[in-house]
């Protein structure tokens, strides 16, 4: 699959993910947040990395916020717990 903008793939209505892409060695998942929005806390299964292709956001894991702006990215590993609020519209790629 080719997608020239993953950008354009979703709106900024609240809270929205597409998978962009799926093989047998990762995922690749677009999460959009409309500002103020929260994926609330929860856990992954796989290690996993999140890129902020737009916008800026807080994420919250370890008891530690960070505040991540566009082209920032931030690995993390497996059953730990984590957040994500939109500060502004933004758009993130988790990759796991």
């Amino acid at each position: 699959m080719k997608v020239e903008d993953v950008t354009r793939l979703l709106p900024f209505e609240g809270l929205k993910t597409k998978k962009v892409m799926s093989n047998e060695r990762f995922d690749m998942i677009l999460i959009s947040l409309e500002k103020d929005a929260i994926l609330k806390e929860h856990v992954s299964n796989t290690e996993a990395a999140i890129l902020v292709v737009e916008g800026k956001i807080e994420f919250t894991i370890l008891g530690k916020t960070h505040i991540l702006k566009q082209n920032d990215l931030f690995s993390f590993a497996k059953n730990v717990k984590h957040e994500l609020k939109g500060l502004e519209n933004s758009k993130v790629l988790l990759i796991k």
